[in-house]
């Protein structure tokens, strides 16, 4: 009876471990962008902003609604009005992709989540060092 257990223990954690490295395999292919087998900072925040912004574009309308930016949990709490009239340059009251990303630029954990990844500090990002997306936040912002 034990060995039967410490079998389907077995198989149930290499099935899990083939089904995550698989998952990170894809993920790493989808954020080399250039196809060169490393992951530089500029396909790195590429990818972090972009996967950022569908999250939030819930009608994938291309543009963040107030409604949509109410949703996000990249934000501190209590300051995603103010955070979104900074973000929003046009005053259309909706973000589009590119107001998105400038303002990710500089306002985003971008920079500390790459070099967080990047465990042999070469400045780019091998297969080995990506274990998960790195979760998107912005930097709060005194005003």
């Amino acid at each position: 009876m034990k060995s039967a257990i410490k079998i389907i223990v077995f198989v149930v954690l290499s099935v899990f471990w083939v089904s995550t490295s698989m998952a990170l395999h894809e993920l790493f292919k989808k954020m080399d962008s250039n196809r060169d087998g490393q992951i530089d900072r500029g396909e790195f925040a590429g990818d972090m902003k972009r996967d950022a912004f569908n999250k939030l574009d819930s009608d994938k309308d291309e543009h963040v609604s107030q409604d949509e930016w109410g949703n996000g949990n990249f934000i501190e709490a209590g300051k995603g009005a103010e955070v979104f009239k900074s973000v929003d340059k046009n005053a259309d009251k909706r973000i589009s992709f590119i107001e998105f990303s400038d303002y990710s630029e500089k306002y985003s954990n971008i920079e500390e989540a790459f070099m967080t990844s990047d465990k042999n500090r070469d400045g780019a990002l091998a297969p080995d060092e990506i274990t998960l997306r790195p979760l998107f936040r912005f930097i709060t912002i005194r005003y």
